[in-house]
């Protein structure tokens, strides 16, 4: 009796240890670039680990200061509001977004870039 416990002892701490490692192994690392005026001004740039398949909106609003309207769009990240013709644009892997953040699926080794510029 005492071995059958000691061996489902066993095979529960091991099945408990291989859940963890599956947890770790759903983290991806993005890149997030925050600037200005056509990145004149780089105001953050950060290596982040997030889990895969996590939207862009939810990273930001756990890493960074932001505000966003109720339609989701960003209205101002780290205290930079947009002003008169100045809005914030966001390109992924150098190419501009056609999704609003709360769309955007993060992928491993993306690179995302927010810059607040004038809309010409």
């Amino acid at each position: 009796m005492k071995k059958i416990l000691l061996a489902m002892s066993f095979l529960v701490m091991l099945v408990g240890c291989q859940s963890g490692e599956l947890n770790q192994g759903n983290d991806i690392e993005v890149s997030i670039i925050i600037s200005l005026d056509n990145e004149e001004e780089v105001i953050s740039e950060d290596s982040i680990r997030v889990s895969d398949g996590a939207n862009l909106l939810s990273v930001l609003e756990e890493n960074y200061e932001i505000e966003v309207t109720d339609d989701g769009f960003i209205t101002a990240i780290e205290g930079y509001e947009q002003f008169d013709n100045h809005y914030w644009f966001y390109e992924v892997n150098n190419e501009e977004a056609n999704v609003g953040a709360g769309d955007y699926e993060l992928s491993d080794g993306d690179s995302v870039h927010f810059d607040l510029h004038s809309w010409e």
